[in-house]
């Protein structure tokens, strides 16, 4: 403890004020802002670079530390986005690849921090390919004032951050290896910012969650973290993983307009090829699985390694669960989740199951042709009864999709249940004025679906500044906000997340979970119980989620 703060006494050259901070890199210059939930002030370190420009032979290839720089370094603004397609609204390509950056958010003035200070990681989602760790949309003003030091970062997003050769010089995951060397460059540099490398939390959603859960079981992630919140999303979903790599490879290449069959021609054909063609083929070659696969969602994912040696995952999730790094966790979902068909990407999803229910299990679990009927007879019974698929059942499709989702995120939460750090389990069901996906789909339409759907906790944890509409802070959404950032704060600063009441973790001789809506509730049982439990004694015995791909 002393010798960091001694590193705290000596990081700044210059008047505190000036906000300047000295890494081995070299000076950087940060700047204020004013949080709009506590009118306090907290500072930011914007744009850092924590890896060189993964340009030219770098393309493919895992990360290399950033290089220093002469005199100070403008950390005022952020630096450019990874490239990906903008599905939601204009569907073009934005980015760049010259994008491994990160910000840093401070409660006070690193000169002025007489304590370290607790570090959250934040790891953002969107399918591994979409999304960033820009302070427009995961901005610090909730979490900083609670007295801890926010991190958000980008890494290689869709092709450029997942295709997978087997080959050294294209070996896959390099998105992951990206936020590997951002968590190092936190190890070793977050002092600087007053805060404290042996108090780490790593935090994400969606597909930010299921890269918080591979961390805890790649062993190049060892070490450099102590905590982990796992968000919508484990690596063990199907979502999560892409099973054939090489056909995935050979797939864009195609779309890219390569004809032959040799992976190496194939990887020197990809590095000639300017970024956004890689990304539109990648953009494609998802639209059209889509087209194939109507009832479920397909994007592109991690998967195993061929190259054991310094490979981030080399074995499958559910094999290397057992092995998993011990540290406190909390898990969770929200109520809602499958609301995320009735965005405008999976617009067709409804249209075609109420066509053909089989879809359900054939578009999402590998199982013998012969067992279809029947099984999609159960699941139709169970879930929509004697009615049929339309907006009239919107919630029981809802629910079928949140739980196929999600049903496979159980296996690992049995791992976590029985570690030496039974997890902190939540559902989010709070329906509110900041709930962003759930606005967006009910937007212009005549339904007005209620719930917490995919991705609405996260704006009770970080102030949209992306989002069209700014309602008051007041009232209960105020109080959603407190109990959030509180609670989330908590557990990074001792590892357990109580607030108002006493949260317990969940065991298996007493599981149980918060429900987190206008208020806190403990309830007793599983998750989703009664629905998982039906999906599991039909589907184990017969059945496997899978990926497409």
């Amino acid at each position: 403890m002393g010798n960091i703060r001694s590193r705290l006494t000596s990081c700044c050259s210059g008047p505190c004020e000036d906000l300047i901070v000295e890494l081995k890199q070299g000076k950087l210059r940060g700047r204020e802002f004013q949080s709009v939930l506590t009118k306090t002030d907290y500072y930011a370190f914007l744009g850092i670079p924590y890896a060189k420009p993964p340009l030219g032979e770098l393309r493919f290839q895992a990360p290399e530390p950033a290089t220093s720089w002469d005199g100070v370094y403008d950390a005022t603004t952020e630096r450019g986005i990874c490239q990906q397609v903008d599905f939601l609204f204009k569907k073009i390509v934005i980015g760049s690849e010259d994008c491994l950056y990160l910000n840093v958010f401070t409660p006070s003035p690193p000169c002025k921090t007489d304590e370290p200070k607790p570090v959250m990681v934040f790891i953002h989602g969107g399918g591994f390919c979409l999304g960033s760790g820009s302070r427009k949309a995961y901005s610090a003003d909730y979490l900083t004032p609670r007295d801890v030091i926010l991190v958000t970062i980008n890494y290689r997003l869709q092709v450029l951050g997942f295709l997978n050769l087997g080959l050294p010089e294209c070996p896959g995951n390099v998105g992951l290896k990206d936020q590997v060397l951002a968590l190092k460059w936190v190890k070793d540099n977050i002092a600087q910012f007053g805060g404290d490398p042996e108090n780490i939390t790593i935090f994400g959603e969606s597909a930010g969650g299921s890269a918080v859960h591979y961390h805890l079981l790649s062993p190049m992630s060892k070490g450099l973290f102590n905590k982990a919140i796992m968000q919508s999303g484990t690596s063990i979903c199907s979502w999560s993983i892409t099973y054939n790599p090489l056909d995935q490879a050979f797939d864009v290449g195609k779309r890219c307009g390569f004809q032959g069959t040799d992976k190496k021609e194939l990887l020197q054909y990809l590095k000639k090829l300017p970024a956004k063609k890689l990304t539109v083929a990648g953009v494609d070659m998802i639209l059209a699985y889509r087209d194939k696969y109507p009832a479920r969602i397909a994007n592109i994912s991690p998967s195993v390694e061929e190259i054991k040696e310094g490979a981030f995952l080399p074995d499958f999730p559910e094999n290397l669960c057992k092995s998993a790094t011990p540290v406190p966790t909390i898990f969770g979902v929200n109520d809602k989740e499958g609301m995320l068909l009735f965005v405008e990407m999976h617009k067709k999803l409804m249209h075609k199951v109420r066509e053909d229910f089989t879809l359900v299990v054939t578009d999402n679990f590998k199982v013998d042709p012969a067992l279809v009927p029947e099984l999609s007879t159960k699941i139709k019974q169970f879930y929509f009864g004697d009615k049929e698929v339309g907006m009239d059942t919107a919630y029981e499709l809802i629910d079928l999709y949140t739980d196929i989702y999600f049903y496979c995120t159980y296996e690992a939460l049995d791992f976590l249940i029985n570690s030496d750090h039974p997890p902190y389990i939540y559902e989010f069901a709070y329906s509110g004025k900041l709930n962003f996906l759930s606005r967006l789909v009910n937007f212009n339409k005549k339904t007005k679906l209620k719930g917490a759907a995919h991705a609405d906790e996260l704006f009770y944890l970080f102030h949209p500044l992306v989002m069209p509409f700014h309602p008051k802070l007041e009232g209960d959404c105020f109080k959603v906000i407190e109990n959030m950032s509180r609670m989330w704060t908590n557990f990074a600063k001792r590892g357990n997340p109580s607030h108002v009441i006493d949260w317990k973790p969940s065991t298996s001789s007493e599981p149980c979970y918060l429900q987190i809506t206008d208020d806190l509730k403990m309830i007793e049982g599983k998750l989703f119980g009664k629905r998982l439990e039906f999906l599991k004694n039909l589907l184990d015995p017969v059945a496997k989620p899978y990926n497409i791909f």
